[in-house]
């Protein structure tokens, strides 16, 4: 293939199931084999708003009060503000409004909930498809884009009405102060709904069908009046669990019940004396286990001996037969080696609760903490598996504890070491949870943004962060994760392994708003490099007609190839005509459109106008039914164009 440009449109980069030789050794086999690694570890099922989601939560939901009163102002306003204590399930409220409207002939997504400059606007009109339905999620905003949103809401509205779209917005609840009065109209309080009634939908959807004396113990009562609504959901699931394990009597509705609290109880107390109860090295092979529950006991002695080394706890001088084996330290940390060949704590649930003890009551050792997990990843006998645990671990921890930093200052370490190939599914899995925590999401892609822009990036960098912003970053906020694809694409510079162009291309071409933004985003005069992605971006929607017939998205690719012809490279943008002319024969009626895109393109320039003939000349010689057809419709318009009266022809 001689065209680099063809080569990397061509090029798919998938799965390597086999040996691949690329020119450059063995590195692209180990980065390639890495890069399928992450993915595996960060694509696990997630809450998208995806149609069949909607569904579901739409069956397990019950109506809060108020609920009718934001359903009228949605229909006959196209905005609603919802408000409501935290844990209420204001979120979950707003996207079965906009599910309810489904039919709409738009589609349904959320708008970003942050900028990526100080200066753009928060609500942007571009994200606006007609009828769509959108959800803006602001309850974990801070004071200054609260502020942002109000002023812009007003404007934002109108355009609402003109698309005949629809905006549900979750408002910040620690921000009611700040609430303008004007807004105040379109409102609504939201009421907690009942606990109970919460609980026993879901567990009707489990197939699980309780009566009230089933759902009436001590235990459960005092849970209900304080659990979030999201949490109800994840009792009625533990207790699925719990019946699918024990499925025959003497088990029943009443010992599920009992034994799925007993996995949401809070150890914290009771850990908090067992902690203390125990010797330095006894506290370090507890935290190892915590860390790697349900793992062998030679990852979790050696987790434990790092821990040791890093916190410079003095070592054991006697020799090694005076001292105890690991059946008598497991036992001492209440924890056994089971049959399957891992280590577990005898109450499986302490495992979360002496995490959480050590970082909350040793804050002190939380960066040896970051160091000793660093340490423990590159260790060549923590398996994939010991590491993916390990990362779980540590974020959880980290971002409750408010330290991200710890988090992506990992990530970033990875990255940039020796070995960073070998690291990218940890790296990758570090961000993937930093990016999908409620309260620190935002941060997370700020900083993935920062990254993006960045010079001369490390290739594998480059990988971790494409990973994360098709992966994850792309599942709730698309746009952003555009805007970050878009700066990856631009900084890479070889035609080989173009995963941030692919990702981009496959992001772009999946909705014409998406399309659109892209297009916008686009400036060949300025970047090289947007050419190449114009061109690509191109070729890729000329094979999709629900793009270019779209008057405002055709309009887009207009200027996108004036722009081209005006500072590209002719030998670079020719064989892209091509195959927009190819694309125009097997597009049959629509084949015409895709012509007025190009010749429009041109018609402000003599040049380009004859060289758009020329090579739909020698295209035309090639063998091939159609072709000379296509060649004279297109002289016919370009005549046209020139004000040279022609016979009318058409495909």
């Amino acid at each position: 293939m001689n065209d680099p440009l063809a080569e990397h449109i061509a090029t798919h980069l998938g799965a390597a199931f086999g040996p691949t030789h690329t020119g450059e050794g063995h590195q692209f086999n180990i980065i390639q084999a890495a890069l399928s690694q992450a993915e595996e570890r960060i694509d696990t099922p997630r809450q998208t708003i995806a149609e069949d989601d909607l569904g579901w939560l739409s069956r397990c939901f019950v109506y809060p009060d108020q609920f009718r009163q934001a359903r009228e102002l949605l229909r006959s306003q196209g905005l609603v503000l919802l408000t409501g204590q935290p844990g209420s399930g204001r979120r979950a409220a707003a996207l079965v409004l906009l599910h309810e409207l489904a039919g709409a002939a738009g589609s349904f997504h959320e708008l970003p909930d942050t900028s990526d400059s100080e200066d753009g606007a928060a609500l942007d009109p571009r994200m606006i498809g007609r009828g769509d339905r959108m959800l803006l999620d602001l309850s974990g905003s801070d004071e200054t884009w609260y502020l942002k949103v109000q002023q812009e809401l007003s404007a934002f509205r109108a355009q609402l009405r003109e698309q005949d779209a629809r905006l549900a917005v979750v408002l910040p609840h620690h921000l009611g102060y700040l609430r303008e009065n004007s807004h105040r109209q379109l409102t609504v309080h939201l009421g907690r709904p009942d606990a109970r009634s919460v609980l026993m939908r879901h567990l009707r959807h489990h197939g699980i069908v309780p009566d009230l004396a089933d759902l009436g113990s001590t235990e459960l009562t005092e849970y209900l009046v304080y659990a979030p609504a999201r949490d109800l959901a994840g009792l009625a699931d533990l207790m699925r669990r719990e019946r699918d394990a024990h499925p025959d009597p003497p088990y029943g509705i009443g010992d599920w019940r009992d034994r799925a609290l007993a996995g949401i109880t809070d150890h914290t107390p009771e850990v908090a004396r067992f902690v203390v109860s125990l010797t330095g090295r006894q506290r370090a092979v507890a935290l190892a286990l915590a860390m790697l529950h349900e793992r062998s006991p030679e990852v979790v002695h050696e987790a434990a001996a790092h821990l040791l080394s890093i916190v410079d706890h003095a070592e054991d001088d006697r020799p090694r037969f005076d001292r105890t084996d690991l059946t008598e330290e497991f036992r001492a940390v209440r924890a056994q080696h089971r049959a399957g060949g891992t280590v577990r704590f005898d109450t499986p649930t302490y495992a979360k609760a002496v995490r959480t003890h050590f970082w909350t009551y040793f804050p002190d050792l939380r960066p040896s903490f970051q160091e000793w997990v660093s340490r423990c990843v590159r260790s060549r006998r923590f398996d994939d598996t010991a590491r993916a645990a390990l990362v779980a671990s540590f974020a959880e921890q980290s971002l409750r504890s408010d330290r991200p930093d710890d988090l992506w200052e990992l990530a970033d370490r990875w990255c940039r070491s020796p070995d960073a190939a070998r690291l990218i599914p940890d790296a990758a899995q570090a961000l993937a949870e930093g990016l999908r925590h409620d309260r620190h999401g935002q941060a997370f892609r700020r900083k993935v943004y920062e990254w993006s822009r960045e010079s001369r990036l490390p290739s594998a960098f480059r990988y971790v962060l494409v990973t994360a912003c098709k992966k994850v970053v792309a599942e709730r906020h698309p746009s952003q994760a555009l805007v970050r694809l878009h700066h990856l694409a631009r900084q890479e510079r070889t035609t080989r392994d173009r995963l941030a162009l692919s990702a981009l291309l496959a992001l772009a071409t999946r909705e014409g708003r998406h399309c659109r933004y892209l297009l916008d985003r686009l400036r060949p005069d300025a970047w090289p490099a947007d050419a190449e992605i114009f061109l690509a971006l191109a070729e890729a929607a000329s094979r999709t007609p629900a793009l270019y017939t779209e008057p405002t998205t055709r309009a887009r690719l207009g200027t996108g190839w004036a722009a081209v012809f005006e500072h590209g490279a002719y030998d670079r943008w020719r064989p892209c005509v091509n195959h927009w002319l190819s694309a125009a024969l097997a597009a049959d009626a629509y084949g015409a459109a895709l012509l007025d895109v190009l010749v429009g393109a041109a018609a402000s320039r003599p040049g380009p106008l004859s060289r758009l003939h020329v090579i739909a000349r020698d295209w035309a010689a090639a063998p091939g039914p159609g072709r000379s057809e296509v060649a004279r419709l297109l002289a016919d318009k370009i005549d046209a164009a020139q004000g040279i009266e022609s016979p009318a022809f058409a495909l």
